[in-house]
Formats: C-alpha cells, sequence, structure tokens
C-alpha cells in the first residue's frame, strides 16, 4: 500500500494540519487486495466490484395474488396443465410461477367458481402479475462497488443467484500499548491507572469493521516499542497508545524514527498529540496520545479513514445532528465533544476531561465543534460511537 503525502510542518499548534486535513490526508492510502467470498460470510465487508443480476429478478413471472391465472376474456374454463389459451384459468398461489399465456389474475375472493367454469369481471391485462425482471433485468448494477455490505444488501444478491462476491480484504489493526505506570488488575497504587484500553479499542475497532489482533503491552521503553512494532507483521495498521507527548517519559518517536511521518500533532482537542506515520513498506501507523478521551477522539477520527481507504470503501456523507445548547469553539482549532441524545438535539455530557471516560460512555456521539462554536438550535457535524 502507499501512504499519503506528508502534510506540511508538524509538531506544535501553529503548523498543525486542521482536523479536516488530517482526515483528508487518511483518504489516501492504496485499498489491499481483492478477494473472492462466500457470499453468506460477506457482511461487513466492502465491495471491490459492482455486484450485478447474473439473471433477471424476479427470474419468472408469478402471481402476486392467491387466485387464478386467466386469458382472455371471462368466462374462463379451468385447465390443468400446458399453456393457456385465452377463456381459460388455472389456480395460482401468491409467489407461484405464472403458466405461459397467462394475462393476469383474477383474486380469489373476486371469483366464483361454478363446477369448471370460473366467472369475474375481466381484470386488467397484467393485473397481480409480478413479471420477470419487475425489480432488475439481468446485468443491473444491484450493489456498487465501495458499497460495505449490510444483511439486506447481501438478503438481494441471494435472490440474484449470487454465491460469491468480490470485496477487499477486512483490514487487520495490531495494538502496541505502552507505559510502565499500567496495570490489568485490582485497584492500581497512586501513580498507576487501570487499562482502559484492552477492553475498548478492539471492540472498537472490530465495530468499524476491521479485526482486533491481541493487543502486545510494553513499558516506556524505545526499544520494546520498536520490537513490538515490528512483531505486528501481520497488521495492515498499527496503533499504539501513549507517549506521543513531548514530556521525557514520551518515548514513541524514538522507537518509530525509522517511519515516515505524515503528521506530528493535529489542531484539535482532545487529541492534540495525535501522530500518523508511514512504515518502511507503505503501512500506517496511528498513535493515540495516553489519556483515554483523547485516544479515543484520536481513534474515531482517524482510524474509519485509513479503513475506508484500505478498503475502498465509498465516502459516507457527514452526520449532523441539533445542537441543543451552545457549543463552545476552541479558537485553536476543533473540538470533539461527547455528547448525549437529548429531545432538543445533543448536548454535552459531564466528565469530559482527556484523562475521562465517564462522559463518553454516556454520550452516543462526539460532536466535531469548530473553532467558531455551533449556537444551540445549529447543525453540527457528529461523529456516531461505534458501540
Amino acid at each position: 500500500m502507499s501512504p499519503p503525502e506528508r502534510t506540511a510542518g508538524r509538531g506544535h499548534h501553529a503548523d498543525a494540519p486542521s482536523w479536516t486535513e488530517a482526515r483528508a490526508a487518511m483518504r489516501t492510502w492504496t485499498p489491499l487486495p481483492a478477494i473472492a467470498v462466500a457470499l453468506h460470510t460477506s457482511v461487513g465487508a466492502v465491495l471491490a466490484q459492482d455486484a450485478i443480476a447474473l439473471r433477471p429478478v424476479p427470474h419468472f413471472d408469478s402471481s402476486a395474488m392467491d387466485g387464478w391465472a386467466v386469458a382472455g376474456p371471462p368466462p374462463w374454463r379451468l385447465s390443468l396443465d400446458g399453456e393457456l389459451l385465452p377463456g381459460r384459468a388455472r389456480g395460482v398461489v401468491t409467489g407461484g410461477v405464472l403458466p405461459a399465456g397467462s394475462e393476469a389474475v383474477v383474486r380469489a375472493e373476486h371469483g366464483e367458481l361454478r363446477g369448471d367454469v370460473l366467472d369475474a369481471a375481466a381484470p386488467e391485462h397484467g393485473a397481480h402479475v409480478r413479471p420477470a425482471g419487475e425489480e432488475a433485468s439481468a446485468g443491473t448494477v444491484l450493489v456498487p462497488a465501495g458499497t460495505r455490505l449490510s444483511p439486506a444488501h447481501v438478503a438481494v444478491l441471494a435472490i440474484a443467484g449470487t454465491d460469491l462476491v468480490c470485496v477487499r480484504r477486512r483490514p487487520t489493526v495490531g495494538f502496541v500499548l505502552t507505559g510502565d505506570e499500567v496495570v490489568t488488575a485490582g485497584i492500581p497504587d497512586a501513580g498507576r491507572v487501570r487499562d482502559a484500553f484492552d477492553p475498548l479499542l478492539p471492540m472498537a475497532v472490530a465495530r468499524l469493521g476491521a479485526e482486533a489482533l491481541p493487543p502486545i503491552r510494553v513499558g516506556d521503553d524505545p526499544a520494546a516499542i520498536r520490537a513490538a512494532v515490528s512483531d505486528l507483521r501481520s497488521a495492515d495498521v498499527v496503533v499504539t497508545v501513549g507517549g506521543t507527548g513531548r514530556s521525557a517519559v514520551d518515548r514513541l518517536r524514538e522507537a518509530i524514527d525509522d517511519t515516515t511521518t505524515v503528521f506530528d500533532g493535529v489542531a484539535m482537542r482532545p487529541g492534540h498529540p495525535a501522530l500518523c506515520a508511514s512504515r518502511a513498506d507503505g503501512r500506517p501507523l496511528l498513535a493515540l496520545p495516553g489519556n483515554p478521551l483523547a485516544a479515543v477522539t484520536v481513534l474515531l477520527s482517524f482510524l474509519p479513514p485509513i479503513l475506508d481507504a484500505l478498503t475502498g470503501a465509498a465516502r459516507a456523507p457527514a452526520t449532523f445532528r441539533t445542537a441543543a445548547v451552545d457549543l463552545a469553539g476552541w479558537t485553536r482549532g476543533t473540538s470533539l465533544v461527547p455528547c448525549a441524545a437529548t429531545a432538543a438535539g445533543v448536548a454535552p455530557a459531564v466528565a469530559t476531561r482527556p484523562n475521562m471516560l465517564r462522559g463518553l460512555a454516556a454520550s452516543e456521539v462526539l460532536a466535531v465543534v469548530p473553532a467558531t462554536g455551533i449556537a444551540a438550535g445549529g447543525r453540527v457535524e457528529v461523529l456516531p460511537l461505534p458501540w
């Protein structure tokens, strides 16, 4: 895969790319190879080529009602087999194949059978007939390339007779969780913190359409971080957590000095120390800050467009909600604000500092608030939370 072009000047708020610019840079990675998969396993995968109707849909003329297929004017004499000739009728059920020569269907409640003679008002030609190809003719594009397949898409393709679909391979995401202070069980001592990422990030990645590999945990040691990143040979995307700040214990940049920086810092909060780089083989590395909320805002801002690029997914239109209250802007860039839904629209949750997660847990979306802010009643772009 080819890396995106590097954004200009990075590392400080003054010259950091905007949130929008950084997201755009993530959409230029080269798609992964296409593979053929069984239709029943394809939900969530992205089509690499148009899926077409292999035959007309439906592929035969059928009845839309229980009743009688008829030909010619009434009355009609029942016919048990063969083509329907004028003046003939045959019993049919909803969805059943219409015999050749059928001109219309008389609904069961509209006809009267006397012996083998059916009497009813003459129906309009084609009444209650589902003609072959009514939904789609052979060769029609049923689902275009770039579509992430839903159960409904798969059902449509199944009806059309599809058994295999050509999709982009589902990306794999490997995590390197850094930090000497992190513990995985119990109540941590002062200066230590519980791991919030192992239960959160892999699940989020799965909901975003990728496969999460088991996280690798290392301390704040550049050599250990470098080795962990190198060990993720099968990962299409490497996501690191922690070490993106500028303090003496933030050692990530030393560990990835063999990569090409795409951006180092983004004009956003929380999450401004976010970093993205291209590894030697062109695979992306996304580095999240260590503060939990900041890590999530960076992940949800930049991993989805990376995955869309790798799978060739069509870019989805932005989602907007009404702001229930004034949403204050941040003069230096974009704010990502966890918000809950109310009757009046979305409103900020409580406990949403970069090191907190309680507000996120009570939210449905991240509101993307520009530097100018959003007045109550205005429309604000949102990123839906994948859980």
